[in-house]
């Protein structure tokens, strides 16, 4: 009986022992598995702390770069400042000399005399005129060409170093934002949001105000944005920051509770779809939006989980007539708007160039057209003074033949008849000079009444 007792009691002590080894082995292989869990993580986030040194040593160098490129282009804007300056100055002199010899030639044939002043007169006016024409728009071409380079190489460079200055003042204050906003404030989150879509709009090259709007109000409607498209048209955009459940997947340890806190996430941004479905932008005509609305998420990595939970979340918004977007993708769309209104500020240029173009043709085609006024003037002035010359000069009894008479028959002067009015004299005869003689004996108060030849 004692043997018998003694060998239940140390079979039983052999299981204890079992069981307590037993234990022991699947304490130590969930510790394990626990531990291989922690190390695997472990060097998933050493993996990402390697990346984050390795791009912020990227950074780092291609900040440096900028800062040398910008330090040389900025020396190089001064030369060419410089470089302007000196030929605007001698520009300016070339235009001021071109002007006066203008001046002294137009000066110089208007004060030809009216009696040569004739059709090929004109013409040779009209010769010195167009060579002169085309030297001066051939010099405007070029002053406005140089002009036009200097200015597109100093705004390249201006835009560049102020990009490269939004930049950096963007990713210090973009670190303080999102630090806040992940904090579960749904006020700041929203804020911040708004704030990252207007840099993105400002960043892809369009004007606040102009090609774009924050916060206006439409039927107590208020968009987050609004992209201004020529010819009316325009873009809402809505920015949604989802981040409180997303803040709190990436913070958990537990694989179960991450799952539910990604599929939180997840709903939340569908609601966010539908609720922006709901409010039909594109029935408010003051708007004249197309029936989609693009909805702005500023954290990526927040977007590709829940975009990683639901692979058809872009088809489920895009149903609702709602498109996704992040900062890359509404960055590339919006470039796409700037360069619309590029093109349209261009067509603008184009015709105004083409009108002015047409007013300076118009105002050459009248001045020549006064020119043959003043020509056909002066042609019948011409004639009228040469058939003036006519009855001075010719015919019987003629006036210059009957003064110069009278210088031959011995009256006293002090000045004698132009050559040219003498030359067209023909030789008097005695039978003329006779007949003068007698009018003049005949009725010597005629003769006093008429004037002096003098002077």
């Amino acid at each position: 009986m004692e043997v018998m007792d003694s060998l239940i009691g140390g079979l039983a002590g052999l299981g204890l022992g079992i069981g307590l080894l037993l234990a022991y082995v699947i304490r130590q292989r969930r510790i394990l598995g626990r531990m291989d869990s922690l190390d695997a993580e472990n060097r998933f986030l050493k993996g990402e702390i390697d990346r984050s040194q390795s791009t912020e040593k990227e950074l780092r160098k291609d900040l440096r770069e900028a800062e040398i490129e910008r330090t040389e282009k900025a020396t190089l804007n001064d030369e060419l400042h410089r470089k302007l300056e000196k030929q605007v100055i001698e520009q300016e002199a070339a235009a001021k000399r071109m002007q006066e010899r203008f001046e002294n030639l137009a000066n110089k044939i208007l004060d030809q005399k009216s009696a040569k002043f004739t059709e090929a007169n004109k013409e040779n006016l009209k010769n010195v005129l167009e060579p002169l024409d085309k030297d001066i728009k051939a010099f405007r071409k070029k002053v406005e060409d140089i002009h036009e380079k200097d200015l597109s190489q100093h705004a390249s460079l201006k835009e560049f170093l102020g990009n490269l200055q939004r930049t950096q003042n963007q990713l210090s204050e973009d670190a303080r934002n999102l630090t806040t906003a992940l904090k579960g404030d749904s006020k700041k989150q929203g804020d911040w949001g708004e704030f990252i879509l207007e840099r993105t709009l400002e960043a892809s090259g369009l004007v606040k105000g102009q090609e774009f709007t924050m916060q206006d109000t439409f039927d107590r409607q208020r968009p987050d944005a609004i992209i201004r498209l020529p010819e009316g048209r325009a873009i809402v955009i809505d920015s949604k920051v989802s981040l409180t459940a997303y803040e709190r997947s990436i913070s958990l340890d537990d694989e179960t509770l991450r799952k539910e806190a990604l599929g939180e996430h997840l709903q939340s941004m569908k609601k966010h779809v539908n609720e922006l479905s709901e409010k039909d932008y594109s029935a408010i005509e003051r708007i004249n939006a197309p029936d989609f609305v693009l909805l702005f998420v500023p954290v990526e990595p927040a977007f590709g989980a829940a975009l990683k939970e639901d692979p058809n979340l872009y088809q489920y918004a895009f149903d609702r007539k709602i498109v996704l977007v992040t900062s890359t993708t509404l960055m590339a769309t919006v470039k796409t708007v700037a360069n619309l209104w590029k093109l349209e500020k261009q067509n603008k240029h184009a015709n105004e160039i083409a009108r002015q173009a047409g007013n300076l043709y118009d105002k050459f085609a009248g001045f020549l057209g006064s020119l043959e006024e003043m020509g056909k003037a002066l042609r019948k002035a011409t004639e009228a003074h040469q058939k003036g010359i006519g009855q001075l000069t010719t015919g019987s009894g003629n006036l210059v033949g009957r003064v110069e008479k009278l210088r031959e028959l011995g009256v006293r002067t002090k000045k004698e008849l132009p050559a040219s009015f003498a030359e067209n004299l023909t030789d008097a005869s005695e039978k003329q000079g006779n007949l003068v003689l007698n009018e003049f004996e005949e009725d010597p108060a005629e003769n006093d009444s008429k004037p002096s030849v003098e002077g």
